[in-house]
């Protein structure tokens, strides 16, 4: 079977509220000790669906595995997990624009921080029917449709507007670096006042947030420039020393960056050729 790699944005009524869709189907021989994947912190919140065999995942060499549900909303990464599908893995994941998932729910996301809760506990009863439905279905196409349909309907009932904090967060999505107190103040908000309202709309703090974005744009960098310094990849993600980087990756993944990479380079995906 052909693997899937399918990553596409959403149509235009779901602008502001989905960043991306990502359908991703690995297919491995039963005698295969399926490999484990690193998953470094990035900055969204999701809810993702699998569809096939089950996710395991653990906090770190050792740590007992959990097993997520079939569908998942997961919060704001701040730390690395290892990440285990089966020989069937078939997950559908929909990525969202900041703040946006508190819009939907009312939820305060830092619930939800570097763990997840089973989606069909906080949706309303068609949710469950639309888990069913996506598990009948194969194509990205057909997967992507189903669940806007659903989307859309729960934009339409929502009454929850964008606040400053979300268009910070955006801000920092492409900017990491900039200004927090100054930020603050274009926005008419103090720096306590924007950070409360930050936690509570994507589970961390503004300064955080901004770290997870740029840690996520060098690992991607990294990932594209193959054998690259660290050094001249870190420039280009927005850090100003070495320092920083490597404060980051300890922070995040507790190992150095020549470690994270040779980890990664196991990841279950390379094996097809695809690299995040």
């Amino acid at each position: 079977m052909t693997p899937t790699f399918h990553f596409a944005p959403p149509s235009p009524a779901l602008r502001g509220w989905v960043r991306q869709h990502q359908v991703i189907r690995l297919r491995f021989d039963d005698a295969t000790q399926v490999p484990v994947k690193p998953y470094w912190p990035r900055p969204a919140a999701s809810l993702a669906f699998y569809l096939r065999d089950a996710e395991h995942v653990a906090a770190g060499p050792g740590a007992a595995a959990c097993r997520k549900p079939r569908s998942a909303l997961i919060g704001q990464p701040s730390v690395a997990t290892l990440r285990q599908g089966g020989a069937d893995f078939s997950v559908y994941q929909i990525e969202f624009e900041p703040g946006a998932l508190f819009r939907l729910t009312g939820l305060p996301l830092q619930v939800l921080t570097d763990t997840w809760t089973d989606a069909e506990q906080v949706f309303p009863a068609p949710f469950r029917a639309l888990v069913d439905r996506l598990a009948q279905h194969e194509t990205p196409a057909q997967l992507i449709a189903l669940a806007e349909d659903w989307l859309l309907r729960l934009v339409r009932a929502s009454t929850r507007g964008m606040t400053a904090a979300d268009v910070v967060a955006q801000r920092l999505l492409h900017e990491p670096g900039r200004d927090l107190a100054g930020l603050a103040r274009r926005h008419g908000l103090d720096p306590r006042q924007l950070r409360r309202l930050f936690e509570a709309r994507t589970g961390v703090s503004p300064r955080l947030f901004g770290r997870v974005a740029r840690f996520d744009r060098l690992v991607r960098l990294a990932n594209e420039a193959g054998a690259a310094r660290w050094l001249d990849l870190a420039l280009d993600a927005g850090y100003h020393d070495h320092q920083h980087l490597a404060r980051d990756f300890r922070d995040f993944t507790g190992l150095s960056p020549s470690a994270f990479r040779q980890l990664e380079l196991q990841a279950p995906e390379r094996q097809f050729g695809f690299r995040e």
